[in-house]
Order: structure tokens, then C-alpha cells, then sequence
């Protein structure tokens, strides 16, 4: 399995049989699309950041919202959550997708905004990879972000939704949520590979750089 980030929360797995893409960013939020021919697209809430489904090739399967799901061998569970602390009333809902392929459990936490109940947490379950937002503003802070790591314990975890030169200036850097998990010297990679052999003993934090020479 083959993971790289196109910028803000969108990131492209490549498995052995299927391809998935999480939360689409449009251009100007990210660096070049990467995502080729995916056979699913996982759309957390319809926010223009997270919904941009221009310029797929191909007829990949979209899924906005609760459920379970199967394309090709990837088995898919959608979580209904919130945008806000407050229900959605604020901003909405959220769906967090839970991906199990190639051996892996993934978890893109999507936009939610508000911490993690023991149910949202039993529901997800163990989780090889994590997929947090990191930015603080309109999503889970970073204190919860950190807890929502915590409780979950992966084996990789990667930040999203946080400041770059592209995303929204209140967002907080990256370096925010690696202090807070108290990661020093953070591993930055242009992508990540993953087996079921290779996994760490250790939680890892790595973040991933939006090179658009990355194919």
C-alpha cells in the first residue's frame, strides 16, 4: 500500500487492487492531483475543500456519508459525526471513514469537531492508520486531536487539515500538533508505504510533503 497527500486533507491509497482518495481538494488548496483512476472517492462533508471531484479519470464510486460499502477489495464503513461540538447545528455533519484493505485498517477522521465518544471510538476499533486534522480551527483542537491519537493508538499516524502556504493562515502549523504528541524531529516523506510485515512497534508521526514532481 502506497499513501501520498495532494495537500489540506486529501490523500490517495494505493492498494494492490484498488485505489481510494480521501476528502479531494481543489488545485488551489493543494499541489498537482495525484489520484490518477481511483475506484472510490470518500467524501467526509461537502465543504469546496474536501468535495472536489473534478478531474478523476475514469467512473470511480462516490460515498458521502454513513454506511458500509464494498469496491473491489477495499470493505468500507462510514461513521455519522459532527462538523461542530454542538450536533452540527454550527457547521454540519462529518463522516468518518473506516478502510480496511490489504490487511490495514485506515481511519480518515475527516472534519470532525468535536472529541471522540467511547461509541465513535468502539465503532472505529483498531486502527493501523490514522488520518487527524491538525489545524485546530473548525475541527478538533489540538488538545483533542492529541487524545482522539491516544485513544486509538495506531501505528502511523498522519496530520492533515493544518496551515501550508495554500490553506487558510489561521490554522495552525503542523508543528502545533507534533509538539502536543511531543514529536521533535518529525519524519517528512513525499509518500508512505505500508504492509502488513513493515508496520511499526511504535506509534510513528509522519508527515507527508505535497510535491507536486511526486507522481
Amino acid at each position: 500500500m502506497e499513501i501520498v497527500w495532494s495537500g489540506h486533507s486529501c490523500f490517495t491509497v494505493r492498494g494492490k487492487a484498488t485505489t481510494v482518495v480521501f476528502d479531494p481538494c481543489p488545485p488551489d488548496l493543494g499541489c498537482a492531483q495525484r489520484w490518477g483512476s481511483p475506484q472510490a472517492v470518500l467524501i467526509s462533508h461537502l465543504h469546496p475543500g474536501h468535495s472536489y471531484t473534478d478531474g478523476f479519470a475514469g467512473t470511480p464510486r462516490v460515498f458521502c456519508g454513513p454506511g458500509e460499502y464494498e469496491v473491489g477489495g477495499a470493505f468500507i464503513t462510514g461513521l455519522g459525526t459532527y462538523h461542530d461540538a454542538e450536533q452540527g447545528e454550527v457547521m454540519g455533519r462529518n463522516t468518518v471513514f473506516v478502510v480496511e484493505m490489504d490487511g490495514l485498517t485506515l481511519c480518515h477522521l475527516g472534519d470532525i469537531g468535536h472529541a471522540l465518544t467511547g461509541q465513535v471510538l468502539r465503532d472505529i476499533g483498531k486502527v493501523d492508520i490514522l488520518f487527524v486534522p491538525a489545524g485546530d480551527v473548525s475541527t478538533l483542537s489540538v488538545a483533542e486531536a492529541r487524545s482522539a491519537t491516544r485513544a486509538l493508538q495506531p501505528r502511523y499516524v498522519l496530520p492533515m487539515h493544518h496551515r501550508t502556504e495554500t490553506t487558510r493562515p489561521e490554522l495552525e502549523p503542523v508543528m502545533t500538533f507534533l509538539t502536543a504528541m511531543g514529536v521533535a524531529q518529525p519524519e517528512a516523506r513525499p509518500r508512505l508505504s505500508v504492509t502488513t510485515t513493515n508496520l511499526p512497534l511504535a506509534m510513528q508521526v509522519i508527515v507527508l510533503t505535497c510535491d507536486s514532481k511526486v507522481g
